[in-house]
This record gives C-alpha cells, sequence and structure tokens, in this order.
C-alpha cells in the first residue's frame, strides 16, 4: 500500500478527494509535515446546497493544521473547487475535513476542545504551538454554537455565585441548572449583584425559558443576590448552601471565644475543639469548655447538631445528607 493511500486512510478521505502527495519539510522546527489533497481532473464535486454533482468552475488553494504526525506538524493543503450548480450558481465547495473559515481540521480543533476543558487556553496554545488568539477563535465559535442550541423550557432549579476571575475585584457570576447531571453551568457574567441576575433572566427568556417557572434558588446569604432573586423570581424559594452557613456559626463562635478568652483562661487548644471533626487532642479541650460551662461551650453543640437536624428541606437537587442546605424563611419564601 502506498503511502498516499495510508494518509488517506488515516484522514477519512472519501471520492472524490485523495492525497495526492507528500513532502517533509526539515528546514523548519518544528519539522512539517506537507500533505496535498486532491482529486483527478474531471471529476465531480457536490454542490454544497443541494449536493447534485457538479463540474469545477475554478480553485483556490488552502491549508489546514492538522493534529501531529508523530513529531512533525502536520499540514493540509488543497485546492478547493467553485462548483457552476444549474439551480444554485456558483458555489465554494466545503472542505469535509474542515469547518468552513476555519484554518484547523476537525479533528484538530476536537482535540483543542478536550484541552481546554482541562488546562488554561495559554497552557493548550504553549502545548500545539498555537497563538492563544487562534484557540479562543476555536472555543467562541463552538461555546456560541452551543448556547444557540440551548434549551432552557425545564428549568426550574438554579444555583449561583460569583468567583475571582484574576486579582483584584474582577468578578464572574456563574450559573448553574441543579436538575443537570451533566455540564450544569448555563451562563455565566462578569460583575455581581443585581445586574447579573436581570442579565441572567434575559438569557432564560432568549432560550425558550420563564423566570417565573424558577421554584428554587440556591446562593449565599448576599444582599444583592436576595433582593434581585426576589425581585426577578418571584415563585422561587432560597436556599443557601451549608458553606456560607457554617462560616457564619464558625465566625460568631470564634468572636465568643476571643471575649470570653480576654476574661478567663480557657482549655489548651479551645480553638479547634469548635470545629465539626476535632482530632482525639481536641477532644479533651472542648469537653472542658461543656464541662466548665464557658460561655463558647453553649453554641459549640447545637453547631454539631444542626448538620443532621437542622439542614433544610430543599425541593430539588442532592438529599441533605448529601450537601446540608438552609432555607431563608422570607416573604417569597414559604
Amino acid at each position: 500500500m502506498l503511502a498516499e493511500q495510508i494518509f488517506a486512510l488515516g484522514l477519512g478521505l472519501t471520492p472524490p478527494w485523495k492525497v495526492m502527495s507528500q513532502r517533509l519539510d526539515t528546514d523548519h522546527t518544528p519539522t512539517k509535515l506537507h500533505l496535498e489533497i486532491g482529486a483527478d481532473r474531471g471529476a465531480l464535486y457536490p454542490c454544497p446546497e443541494c449536493g447534485a454533482a457538479c463540474k469545477a468552475h475554478d480553485f483556490k488553494e488552502f491549508t489546514w493544521r492538522h493534529l501531529n504526525f508523530f513529531q512533525h506538524h502536520c499540514y493540509l493543503t488543497a485546492r478547493l473547487p467553485r462548483i457552476n450548480c444549474p439551480e444554485h450558481g456558483i458555489r465554494r465547495v466545503a472542505a469535509p475535513w474542515a469547518r468552513e473559515g476555519s484554518r484547523f481540521t476537525l479533528l484538530f480543533e476536537q482535540v483543542v476542545m478536550s484541552l481546554v476543558r482541562e488546562m488554561p487556553v495559554n497552557a493548550v496554545a504553549r502545548h500545539v504551538e498555537v497563538t492563544d488568539t487562534r484557540l479562543w477563535r476555536i472555543v467562541h465559535h463552538y461555546v456560541a454554537k452551543a448556547i444557540t442550541a440551548l434549551n432552557l423550557k425545564s428549568l426550574k432549579a438554579i444555583g449561583l455565585d460569583e468567583t475571582a476571575s484574576k486579582r483584584g475585584h474582577n468578578y464572574i457570576t456563574v450559573f448553574i441548572d441543579l436538575d443537570r447531571a451533566d455540564k450544569p453551568v448555563i451562563f455565566a457574567t462578569s460583575g455581581k449583584g443585581k445586574e447579573c441576575l436581570t442579565q441572567f433572566c434575559a438569557f432564560i427568556e432568549a432560550h425558550k425559558g420563564r423566570p417565573e417557572n424558577i421554584v428554587e434558588v440556591v446562593c449565599d446569604m448576599s444582599p444583592a443576590f436576595l433582593s434581585a432573586v426576589e425581585q426577578k423570581f418571584k415563585s422561587a424559594s432560597v436556599t443557601v448552601d451549608w458553606f456560607h452557613v457554617v462560616q457564619l456559626f464558625t465566625k460568631a463562635v470564634d468572636d465568643v471565644r476571643k471575649l470570653e478568652a480576654r476574661q478567663s483562661k480557657l482549655p489548651d487548644h479551645t480553638r479547634w475543639a469548635r470545629y465539626w471533626n476535632p482530632c482525639a487532642e481536641h477532644w479533651p479541650a472542648l469537653k472542658g469548655i461543656c464541662r466548665e460551662s464557658f460561655i463558647v461551650g453553649i453554641p459549640c453543640t447545637p453547631m454539631r447538631g444542626s448538620k443532621g437536624s437542622m439542614a433544610c428541606s430543599r425541593q430539588r437537587g442532592p438529599e441533605p445528607g448529601d450537601t446540608g442546605t438552609w432555607r431563608i424563611l422570607s416573604p417569597w419564601s414559604t
């Protein structure tokens, strides 16, 4: 079997396309493998509109970056014809190995999209030796395509939280669908607060969803979030995730400990004994502050029991045993 036939099989080419020639350029670093793709003279090409077999009108040469061949960068070069269709006129034939307008093959873009899910785009750019600007074009194309196809008609429970995108006060607010087991993120926007929820409502309506269908919102206790939820999702109950409840309890107990430590001598390791799962060496401190009736010992017992006994009963999503959550009782939450 000729080398051109092996490459054609590897690329999955179908008639009229075939590998006409191959050339390894060792004058550059890294070395480059060039594969020329073409068709026999007089071949017929399918019309991109109706699929009718038509003769070539003229040709234009294009080059695409493909997956590496061993350690060599691989490039495909082909003269794509324009055909003269009796029904649709002159049309450029699409390359079956690449999407229109891209200078990368579909397989190359597939690998890039798999990598950017696991590492920063800059790291991927260094790995595949392509500028990050070109890779961002690939990411933007497929993300936009996925968003366009997103249907939020059945959206009923959401979770949201802000996170810092870089140093300083640069925030991104992320929204997830709590009913999705796979790929739950449905929206992300820069900033935080009420404006983010306003944008999210517009996004829901643009994708066949309705804000009044939302029955549960999971978020932190940010006044801006809570106020916006009350205005935008009038049918929703608000659930606070367990992390923020524990954070409030822990800070309150630590404030009590600091105040009491100024007035009385507390047992050693009291600071660590108040946490959820103290190690064995800290248990004597916990027993000591409870036995001696220190004030800091009063909230410790409810804190330990609250995770199991006071976890809120969420309408949707994980069971309380998996993720403890508390429902905020408010005029819009019953």
